[in-house]
């Protein structure tokens, strides 16, 4: 293999990676669903995603939510969860009955090329806030 070859080989895998959000970028148009098969519609009312990474940080925003069940309409905000890394069965069998019980929306982010775009840090959640589809603000927090 010619170094052009292999150059090109090593370099192609990270060109196809999408940039991480950033303050004061535009939030993408994404194509999500919640455990309902709902669409979940990020539009310029939308004033803050959480997004949970972690199944400690799911339950962390279940509590949270169930202790202050207005939060996300009363902020016009959205929560989100990152499905990359849980297998489908486990996804079907386990966690989507459970979802439905919830009394809100969990946005369902299933494609891994989406998920490499959201911010995070270890064993936090990842905070949006947004202005008219600008993200304004990026906050890792343990808890709401």
């Amino acid at each position: 293999m010619t170094i052009k070859k292999w150059l090109f080989a090593m370099l192609l895998p990270v060109s196809l990676l999408a940039d991480v959000l950033q303050e004061n970028g535009i939030f993408p148009t994404l194509k999500l669903k919640d455990q309902f098969e709902k669409e979940v519609v990020i539009n310029v009312q939308t004033k803050q995603i959480i997004i949970a990474f972690t199944k400690a940080q799911g339950e962390t925003m279940k509590a949270f939510l169930e202790a202050n069940p207005n939060y996300l309409s009363d902020h016009n905000a959205l929560y989100m969860m990152d499905a990359t890394e849980v297998p489908s069965v486990i996804m079907s069998m386990f966690m989507m009955p459970k979802f439905k019980k919830y009394g809100y929306s969990v946005g369902l982010v299933e494609d891994k090329q989406t998920a490499q775009t959201l911010p995070k840090q270890n064993d936090k959640l990842t905070v949006l806030s947004l202005d008219n589809l600008r993200i304004t603000q990026i906050d890792f927090k343990e808890a709401l």
